[in-house]
Order: C-alpha cells, then sequence, then structure tokens
C-alpha cells in the first residue's frame, strides 16, 4: 500500500481491503508491527488524509492505530541526504523561515 502511495496511485478496492487488513492486524497484536512498518502506515495515513481528499477518509485507521504509527515517525531520527540538505537550502535562501522537516 505504502508503494501505491509514493507513486501516487489511487486503487479503492486494494486500499478498502488493505486498510480493513491492517486495522484487524493492529488491532490484534500491535507489536507484530515493527518501528518501521508503522512508519510506513503513517506516511500512508497522511497520503490519504492531505493527497487524496475526503473520498478516501473512509480508508483511515483508527484514531489509536494512527497515534501508533505517528509515534513510530516521530521516534525515528530523520537523517537527511545530501541531495535534501542541498535543496532545503536553496529554499531557505529564497523564503525566510523555511522548514524543512514537517511532522503531524
Amino acid at each position: 500500500v505504502w508503494a501505491y502511495a509514493t507513486a501516487d496511485q489511487h486503487h479503492p478496492s486494494l486500499f478498502a481491503a488493505s486498510s480493513r487488513v491492517i486495522s484487524d492486524s493492529l488491532a490484534q497484536d500491535p507489536a507484530r508491527w515493527d518501528i518501521e512498518s508503522r512508519r510506513q502506515l503513517h506516511q500512508w495515513q497522511l497520503w490519504l488524509s492531505l493527497d487524496r481528499g475526503a473520498e478516501e477518509q473512509q480508508h483511515l485507521l483508527s484514531d489509536c492505530q494512527r497515534l501508533l504509527c505517528r509515534e513510530a515517525m516521530q521516534a525515528t531520527i530523520a537523517r537527511p541526504s545530501g541531495l535534501q540538505r542541498s535543496v532545503s537550502d536553496a529554499l531557505a535562501a529564497v523564503k525566510h523561515g523555511f522548514e524543512e522537516e514537517y511532522l503531524e
């Protein structure tokens, strides 16, 4: 599912089935989901909520499950690439107060 979000592809039946399976799995045993998997789920949830619009809100996980995924993302130490640093430097040069990272 994360790959679809990364490629910005829309597949309603995949989202519906995936959301149901992921939600059930997180509800039964959240410990089965390692921090990397929960980070990717967080990215998918952000993509659904920010980029896909109201029609995809039905595929969001429950509030407590989204919190679990968001906490995994926040616990991760960001390691920006050289390209990201270069882009950040260029944007900061043209826009005062540019903020490089955005966390929900």
